[in-house]
């Protein structure tokens, strides 16, 4: 068995360096950019009607929550939210990253919002026939 010499060996590291610097620059373009969405789990029953939607899109030139376009930071941050129907709802949180990739979540919800009526018990209210 022969040992390989130092020329080989740092020949075969550097190649290995130029080629792991070259997938990590390129992953993005190969698997798409990063992107997370903290929300309410899927299928969960909420008890308000105002779903608050935050999360990261990395390389993002579009977020959109139900077809409607949000703002992002420089950083890829984004945080919105979604105004709930009492009963079932689908919520779509979709990105299109710089290189034309989109990705999307959806979440299938049931909002219960406590039930509210308005009532005012200081005033006196008289029906008047005329």
């Amino acid at each position: 068995m022969t040992i390989p010499s130092t020329k080989k060996i740092i020949l075969s590291l550097g190649l290995s360096i130029v080629l792991g610097l070259a997938f990590y620059n390129t992953k993005d373009i190969m698997f798409g950019a990063p992107f997370s969405v903290k929300t309410a789990k899927d299928g969960e029953t909420v008890t308000n009607d105002f779903l608050q939607i935050n999360g990261y899109a990395k390389h993002a030139s579009f977020v959109k929550i139900n077809g409607r376009n949000i703002t992002i930071d420089k950083n890829g941050n984004f945080s919105d939210g979604a105004l709930l129907s009492p009963g079932y709802n689908i919520v779509e949180v979709k990105m299109a990253d710089r290189f034309g990739k989109e990705k999307r979540k959806i979440y299938h919800l049931v909002a219960n919002p406590p039930s509210s009526v308005a009532t005012s018990l200081d005033k006196n209210y008289k029906l008047e026939n005329n």
